[in-house]
């Protein structure tokens, strides 16, 4: 919740008192609507090695960056569209053009799958992360079928392990 989505919420409850638009949901929320999501991957990088004119690929640098996407259900009168809007906004505010720092949009996802039988599952630490980009589908209004939006993340790096006591931190 904190910094990021604390402050999107917030942001979007004081420009819901103008608007009338002000239904925000939490990290909690956000997970238990979360229906599908990719699992990230690492990359290594290559560099070329020539000796005696036999080219050889050498490993370098590990990169753990990517684009996680994730399917989310929105059901909460728009207040799943609302904050991750609201977060977007504290990137870069189209209305009055204003930048925040990174500080206040980074965050860091923690993403637990449950295990299969066994009961055992996997945690994911998901750090230098803020949505992208969203997307929702055609929007039936005949319906009572719940709206699905999918959502791109960036994350700078990720991990199976906490690695420390700042992983749970930004």
């Amino acid at each position: 919740m904190a910094p990021a989505l604390t402050l999107a919420i917030a942001q979007q409850k004081a420009s819901g008192l103008i608007s009338g638009n002000s239904n925000v949901v939490d990290a909690k929320v956000l997970e238990l609507r979360c229906t599908s999501f990719d699992y990230p991957g690492t990359k290594i990088g290559q560099t070329d090695l020539v000796i005696a004119g036999f080219r050889r690929k050498l490993a370098t640098i590990q990169n753990k960056s990517g684009t996680w996407s994730c399917k989310i259900t929105e059901d909460q009168r728009g207040g799943v569209l609302n904050t991750i809007q609201s977060w977007i906004d504290l990137m870069h505010n189209p209305f009055n053009g204003v930048r925040l720092p990174s500080s206040a949009y980074v965050s860091t996802c923690v993403v637990q799958i449950q295990g299969a039988g066994d009961g055992k599952g996997r945690t994911l630490w998901l750090k230098g992360f803020y949505p992208i980009e969203y997307s929702v589908g055609n929007i039936d209004q005949s319906s009572s079928d719940a709206v699905e939006i999918d959502v791109k993340f960036n994350y700078d790096w990720w991990s199976e392990t906490p690695t420390s006591l700042s992983a749970l931190g930004v």
